[in-house]
């Protein structure tokens, strides 16, 4: 039978009932007599078989991750274990050790997990990592960490467990976070291990605040339990192979992010409101002010590489609103724009001005003969061979279709027809192109003028293609120009 189902129930579910079963029972069972470490111990096992087997059933992308979670379960499973059943100082410094080895790995397992959803390296989450952590640590501070460094009678080692515990806490607090908000999938496997983490997290704070003694348990114990089970579910669910995979278009801001950002930001203010209500306003005083500190200089940062991010996409969406897309040349809205700034430059210092169209010579055949895909690479060809043969101050735009026009300013019939010439000489693949250049008369407008172009395009097709057809006046005098 499938590890997937058992006896016609998912295996998800079957290790969520069971676990939940086994863990009330364990809540159950009398103090004394080393029952709660022999039961803790069974059922967490049970949770470790449990992923491995699951992992090594569905073979993820990412199986490394997944056994690092059992690498660190298994390490907290043998520290609170060894905690409950004796109180012997080497074994006390054992399981400390245990307890703190298995943060790194949890962590770990986290990191590897949100590289596997993401595409790419954000530089804004480590901002937003670091909103997290001062937040957190100044709540860790305030309601528990204080309370317990400053107890005269409590030992220093177990001061520093606490320390130790509540870093952890906060950097599996903060991994949670960057994992809440980086683009993936929202699985049922994803959902519960969210779910486990923070069982996790809730039951660490519940043990830096009442350490059981040996043979005895907690609602800490009972809720390590629970993130046990849960995540065993989370590994024995099918969408657990997709757990790993970064959308295919991941949105550009994650409206949980939006969310954490403004919680984090409200914390520090509503840690302090309390303080006052409570009557120790003057408490804490040096912490709260340098965590306020803090997060104003990266809200701050943050803000700074929003704005920067907002800059980069206004110019990039200028420069696909004023350009084509396949020819990387002005479109016709800028077209547009020059042509009428240019006839009023022109009408201003009385420089002479021309037109030109140009329409590849018979491109529909092309397109027909070799397909549309070559049709655009000639397109996007015949763009760079004639970008660089355009003066400085020229205007080279696709007009549409195969249909291109040029600007050209301050220059003479001749130089105007020279610059045609060369655009002619170099079009790629051996193709031609009709042109027609009609120059400003100081008069006409925009529309006016291109459709004189447009005429005496259509007379250098009617005449065979592969030519230019300026005015006939000023074709004339081009001549005299040019002998």
């Amino acid at each position: 039978m499938p590890i997937s189902r058992f006896r016609g129930v998912p295996a998800w579910q079957t290790c969520l009932v069971a676990g939940i079963a086994a863990t009330i029972v364990y809540a159950l069972l009398p103090d004394g007599g080393g029952w709660h470490a022999t039961g803790y111990g069974l059922i967490g096992a049970g949770c470790v078989v449990a992923v491995v087997a699951a992992v090594r059933f569905y073979r993820p992308d990412q199986p490394g991750t997944w056994y690092t979670f059992v690498a660190g379960l298994a390490v907290w499973l043998a520290s609170t274990v060894l905690n409950r059943a004796t109180s012997h100082p080497a074994s006390s410094l054992i399981s400390n050790a245990l307890d703190m080895a298995g943060y790194p790995l949890m962590c770990w397992a986290l990191v590897g997990l949100i590289r596997g959803r993401a595409r790419a390296h954000d530089r804004t989450a480590l901002i937003d990592a670091g909103l997290v952590a001062t937040s957190l640590g100044l709540l860790y501070w305030t309601f528990v960490l204080g309370t317990v460094v400053a107890e005269q009678g409590l030992p220093w080692p177990q001061k520093l467990d606490a320390v130790v515990i509540a870093a952890g806490d906060i950097a599996l607090f903060v991994l949670c976070s960057l994992l809440v908000t980086t683009p993936g999938a929202r699985t049922a496997s994803y959902r519960l291990l969210l779910v486990a983490l923070l069982l996790t997290a809730v039951s660490d704070v519940l043990l830096v605040a009442s350490d059981p003694r040996p043979g005895q348990s907690g609602p800490a114990d009972v809720l390590s339990l629970l993130a046990n089970v849960v995540v065993a579910a989370a590994a024995s669910h099918p969408s657990m192979r997709r757990l790993t995979v970064p959308l295919a278009r991941p949105p550009a801001f994650v409206r949980p992010r939006l969310i954490l950002l403004i919680v984090t930001i409200l914390l520090a203010p509503a840690v302090g409101l309390y303080r006052g209500v409570t009557g120790h306003a003057g408490e804490n005083w040096l912490a709260a002010g340098l965590c306020s500190i803090l997060l104003f200089l990266l809200v701050g940062v943050r803000m700074a590489g929003l704005l920067r991010r907002v800059e980069t996409q206004a110019r990039r969406l200028a420069q696909l609103a004023q350009h084509d897309a396949l020819t990387g040349l002005p479109n016709r809205r800028q077209w547009d724009e020059r042509l009428a700034a240019a006839i009023t430059d022109s009408a201003a210092t009385g420089e002479p001005l021309f037109v030109a169209l140009i329409d590849l010579d018979h491109f529909k055949k092309y397109n027909d003969t070799y397909g549309h895909q070559a049709g655009d690479e000639l397109l996007a060809g015949a763009a760079t061979a004639w970008r660089g043969q355009v003066r400085d101050g020229d205007l080279l735009a696709r007009y549409g279709g195969e249909e291109f026009g040029v600007l050209l300013t301050g220059c003479t019939q001749a130089a105007a027809i020279g610059v045609l010439d060369r655009l002619l000489v170099v079009t790629p693949q051996r193709q031609t192109f009709s042109a027609g250049l009609a120059r400003w008369d100081g008069r006409e407008g925009p529309r006016a003028l291109l459709q004189r172009a447009d005429q005496l395009l259509y007379t250098s097709k009617r005449a065979g293609r592969a030519r230019i057809t300026a005015d006939t006046e000023q074709r004339a005098e081009a001549v005299s120009e040019r002998g």
